[in-house]
C-alpha cells in the first residue's frame, strides 16, 4: 500500500469508471462560466498553456478548443489518468498536446516555458500549495499567469429544500482528505497562496451555477449517494447513515422546486517581470 492520498479516482466512488463519469460532469456544468473568466484574466489563443492535475482529459480537451492555434502541456500525477487522456484525445491533438507524467511539486519543466498556466481542482489536495505555486511560478515565463480554480466547503452553495445529512457527509469527507493532506476549504486561501509564492497582481472571481438554469440533472452526480460507500468501507460513516442521505436525496429531488447552487472560485497571480 502506497502513502495516503488527499485523491484516488479508484477510491472515490463506488468504482472507477463511476469516477470518471463524475469527473466528466464536473466539468460540464461550470465550464462555460469558467472558461469566460479565463479569458477575462488574460487567457488568449496562440499561447503555451500548462494544466496542472490534467485528469482524464475533459478539460484538456476544452482548453484545446478553447485555443486553436495555442498549445496545451498536460501535467498528472496518476499514471493510469495520463494513459486514459491519451486514449480519449489520441484523434483531438493535432500535435499541440504533451502529457506530462509528473507532481505539480515537480515538475521537471524548463523554467520560463509558458504564458499562462491553471489548475483547476488540484490545490485542495497538497500538502504544502504554497511550494506547489512556486513550482509553477519557476516554469511561467515573466509576466505569465496562474489561475488557481478550487473550492471551499463552507461556502459551497446551497440545496433547497435542505438535505440534513449533507453537511455532515461533507465533513467527513473532508476528514479524509485532511489525512492525505488535503484542505477542503481551500478556497478561501487562494489569494494569500499566489501571495506568498511571490505572484502579483492577484485577483478572485467566484462562477456560481444554478440548476433552474442547467437543469437538476447537471448536479446529480456530484450528490450521488454511491460516492460514500468508500467512506462506509473506511468507518467514517455508517450503513444507517448512508441510507438516511439516501432517502434525504431522493425526498430533495421529487420536491416540487428542488433548487441547486454551487459556487467555484478562480484566483489569478501574475509572475513578475522583475529580476531578483
Amino acid at each position: 500500500m502506497g502513502a495516503l492520498r488527499s485523491y484516488d479516482p479508484n477510491c472515490s466512488h463506488r468504482d472507477y469508471d463511476s469516477e470518471i463519469e463524475r469527473l466528466r460532469a464536473q466539468m460540464i456544468f461550470s465550464w462555460k462560466k469558467e472558461a469566460r473568466t479565463l479569458a477575462w484574466f488574460g487567457l488568449r489563443d496562440g499561447m503555451s498553456l500548462l494544466e496542472l492535475g490534467s485528469g482524464p482529459g475533459f478539460v484538456t480537451e476544452q482548453l484545446l478548443t478553447l485555443l486553436p492555434t495555442g498549445s496545451v502541456t498536460a501535467v498528472e500525477i496518476d499514471a493510469a489518468l495520463v494513459d486514459a487522456a491519451k486514449r480519449y484525445l489520441q484523434a483531438k491533438t493535432d500535435g499541440r498536446l504533451r502529457f506530462v507524467n509528473a507532481s505539480i511539486m515537480s515538475t521537471g519543466l524548463p523554467e520560463n516555458s509558458f504564458d499562462f498556466a491553471i489548475a483547476r481542482l488540484i490545490f485542495q489536495h497538497l500538502p504544502d500549495p504554497v511550494r506547489a505555486a512556486k513550482e509553477v511560478s519557476r516554469v511561467l515565463r515573466p509576466g505569465g499567469k496562474l489561475v488557481i480554480i478550487d473550492s471551499d466547503d463552507a461556502v459551497w452553495g446551497l440545496a433547497d429544500p435542505r438535505i440534513p445529512e449533507l453537511s455532515l457527509m461533507m465533513e467527513r469527507y473532508s476528514q479524509v482528505q485532511s489525512a492525505g493532506g488535503g484542505n477542503r476549504l481551500v478556497g478561501r486561501d487562494l489569494c494569500h497562496i499566489l501571495d506568498s509564492a511571490g505572484f502579483v497582481n492577484v485577483d478572485f472571481e467566484a462562477v456560481a451555477v444554478h440548476s433552474d438554469i442547467l437543469g437538476i440533472g447537471a448536479f446529480l452526480a456530484q450528490f450521488d449517494p454511491d460516492r460514500l460507500l468508500p467512506l462506509v468501507t473506511a468507518g467514517l460513516i455508517s450503513n444507517e447513515e448512508l441510507e438516511q442521505f439516501r432517502a434525504s436525496r431522493l425526498t430533495f429531488l421529487t420536491s416540487a422546486r428542488p433548487v441547486l447552487m454551487m459556487l467555484v472560485f478562480m484566483a489569478c497571480g501574475t509572475k513578475s517581470s522583475c529580476t531578483e
